[in-house]
């Protein structure tokens, strides 16, 4: 007699997750994503980020100063001639170090991975962040380059090239350098700061906003010069929250001080001018502006990723009605109240010199009380009522 082989059939569909296991993330909200989040934990990995960066700065700064020729000169940053390619290297290198600082502190503290203080994907989306780059590009040279044209055509001085003493070097830098220290910036002001922000208070205007007076504070400008950093740090706050990621902030970042930088190189700009004024500005708020509408459009048609839903670990599952007797005389209680602390996911146990307790259903209407203080008669000592431990219990 022939067996015939079963008729294949298709293995049943996973089951979803319960809705209320799921919370969707903004990128200022990743904190959150911590299992074991707490409020306090931010605190202990700024201490160890800001520890860290200045353990590196002093191991970095020993062999540069060794170098120079005149160390006490940098006791006056303002005042150093940063197109010294020695000096340039000090001066950005130590602010490079920041990234490692960063990268060693969320390691240590979490949340996991540790890509997500780069975006809600928890990578660095490359593509992404050279197609910002590319566009942050253009509206560069075209607005420098419509600014030097009409400041001819106003009756301006024509422009006169001077290319600074070892220009080799300093294009070095521009190009390998400058784009690290601009990330490490943005790792920590729009990553960590951000984050830290966010895990405390809901609304992204108070994660974009807070960490700007600590932004500006490390450009020592005059109040027009901070008034345009201060509008560059907004702008890269907003374009962190709505691309859900660092990538277009560093892309903004890294061509601004890439640009800044080769202009004072050829003798169009000078990095050691801390003063500005109001035309300033107004061109950072022009370029700026024409930046986000620009990324919020290459954003929306390339339907980049804005948030990351996380699956929350499943409640605790109440003892069997088998079982709860045995619970209820393990906890020494008549009477046992099974409340679940939406936290972390424990029983709490109610304290029973308080009560009774208003029970209210999911609409916060009271539908009755639990009382679960203990009751004592005059032959008896007290007898339970209630839970006997205030510590968190799960059976």
């Amino acid at each position: 007699m022939s067996q015939h082989p079963a008729p294949w059939s298709k293995p049943p569909a996973p089951s979803p997750v319960p809705p209320e296991q799921l919370r969707t993330l903004a990128y200022h909200r990743l904190g959150r994503a911590d299992r074991n989040h707490a409020w306090w934990k931010p605190l202990v990995e700024g201490a160890i980020l800001f520890f860290l960066f200045l353990v590196l700065s002093v191991l970095f700064a020993i062999p540069i100063i060794l170098f120079m020729d005149n160390p006490m000169e940098l006791d006056d940053v303002t005042g150093v001639n940063q197109l010294d390619p020695l000096i340039f290297f000090f001066l950005f290198g130590s602010v490079a170090l920041l990234a490692p600082a960063a990268y060693l502190a969320r390691w240590i503290m979490g949340p996991r991975p540790l890509g997500l203080l780069h975006s809600v994907t928890g990578r660095l989306r490359w593509k992404w962040l050279l197609r910002c780059g590319l566009a942050a590009l253009a509206i560069f040279v075209i607005v420098n380059g419509l600014s030097i044209l009409l400041d001819l055509m106003a009756g301006g001085e024509a422009i006169e090239f001077t290319v600074a003493p070892q220009w080799g070097w300093l294009l070095l830098m521009v190009v390998v350098l400058v784009p690290i220290q601009c990330f490490a910036e943005e790792l920590v002001f729009r990553g960590y700061l951000m984050q830290t922000v966010g895990r405390w208070l809901k609304h992204p205007a108070w994660a974009i906003l807070l960490p700007v007076p600590l932004f500006v504070a490390g450009h020592l400008y005059d109040v027009w010069g901070q008034t345009a950093i201060a509008i560059m740090a907004i702008t890269m706050g907003v374009l962190t929250w709505r691309t859900g990621g660092l990538e277009a902030a560093v892309a903004l970042h890294v061509v601004n001080n890439c640009t800044v930088t080769l202009m004072a190189m050829v003798g169009l700009a000078d990095l050691n001018d801390t003063s500005g004024g109001p035309i300033e500005v107004l061109f950072t708020l022009a370029i700026n502006g024409i930046f986000l509408v620009v990324v919020f459009r290459m954003a929306r048609k390339a339907r980049i990723a804005t948030s990351r839903t996380i699956i929350l670990p499943p409640p605790p599952r109440l003892p069997s009605l088998a079982q709860r007797p045995l619970v209820v005389s393990q906890n020494g209680s008549e009477l046992a109240a099974f409340v679940v602390d939406p936290r972390t996911h424990n029983y709490l146990s109610l304290p029973e010199q308080y009560g009774p307790y208003t029970v209210q259903d999911g609409q916060g209407r009271p539908v009755g009380l639990l009382d679960v203080r203990k009751t004592t008669s005059p032959n008896q000592g007290p007898r339970g009522g209630g839970s006997s431990s205030n510590q968190d219990r799960t059976p």
